[in-house]
């Protein structure tokens, strides 16, 4: 399998970096307080974070080893190094189960449709996606990290889900053209800079069929009192153009119509759906 050797060296570089500060911080705390249950605590909680990044950036290697697959080139930020704990994660942040359903809705699956999950993470959505357009049906995730399509890949052979999972990046989808009923993208599009951005959603039309819908979830313009947490990611290519509001104006230039905000979610999140034109179901 094709190794991303300069990711894997600025993966192990960001690790080894976490280490020596957590243990220059277990350093300080006992030279300034000394050994006592308290400040053992505190030594603990500094060195356990780099430790546990260590730990899920080991396994993510090991899943994505698995994955019989090279891997893509994207310009975007993969998130494999979080696979391991990534399904654990989201419900903490308020990502969970509720979310993925108002996910859902918003994207109104009909029975026996064909749908494409970019940027698919470890799957829960595609597998929500795949009960929803039933047996006739069929989705296929992708995602560029292979450790998250390890990871999708065995939730859904313990859930039983028909969801299909591949090692792709948005900029070049490995589809037809006019494939899919519906393209669904939950928090991806703020992974990608600028050119990454318009690449991928002219990909994504690309692959859609005639009347066709996408679905976007993600970043956009934060309410407060959001805006004194996230102003410095306005200096942050991949990141600014959502915060600054421009989404609609990137679906706009990939060539999609009717484009529309349908719903918010914990002031910082925005639901766009936007439609290839062409024929119409009824």
């Amino acid at each position: 399998m094709h190794v991303n050797t300069q990711a894997r060296m600025k993966i192990r570089a960001a690790s080894s970096l976490c280490a020596l500060i957590g243990i220059a911080l277990v350093a300080v705390i006992l030279a300034r307080w000394g050994f006592s249950w308290w400040s053992l605590a505190l030594a603990a909680i500094a060195l356990g974070c780099p430790v546990s990044a260590l730990y899920s950036w080991w396994l993510s290697q090991r899943m994505a080893a698995s994955v019989d697959a090279d891997v893509p080139h994207t310009s975007g930020m993969t998130m494999g190094w979080a696979a391991p704990i990534y399904e654990s994660y989201c419900p903490l942040i308020g990502l969970g189960a509720r979310f993925r359903r108002m996910t859902l809705r918003h994207a109104g699956l009909r029975m026996g449709e064909q749908v494409l999950d970019v940027g698919c993470g470890t799957g829960v959505l595609s597998r929500g996606a795949s009960d929803a357009v039933g047996p006739d049906g069929a989705v296929q995730g992708i995602d560029a990290a292979p450790a998250m399509v390890a990871v999708a890949r065995r939730e859904a052979a313990k859930a039983g889900s028909r969801a299909q999972f591949k090692v792709a990046a948005i900029e070049a989808l490995p589809f037809e053209t006019e494939y899919f009923d519906v393209v669904l993208s939950s928090l991806m599009l703020h992974h990608l800079p600028p050119e990454a951005k318009r690449q991928g959603l002219r990909e994504v039309r690309r692959v859609l069929k005639d009347g066709g819908r996408l679905i976007v979830v993600d970043v956009d313009r934060p309410a407060l009192p959001w805006w004194l947490l996230m102003w410095p990611l306005l200096f942050m290519p991949p990141v600014a153009p959502n915060l600054r509001g421009e989404i609609p104006a990137y679906l706009e230039g990939a060539g999609f119509a009717r484009i529309a905000a349908q719903g918010r979610w914990g002031g910082l999140l925005t639901v766009w759906v936007a439609h290839k034109e062409g024929w119409q179901r009824i």
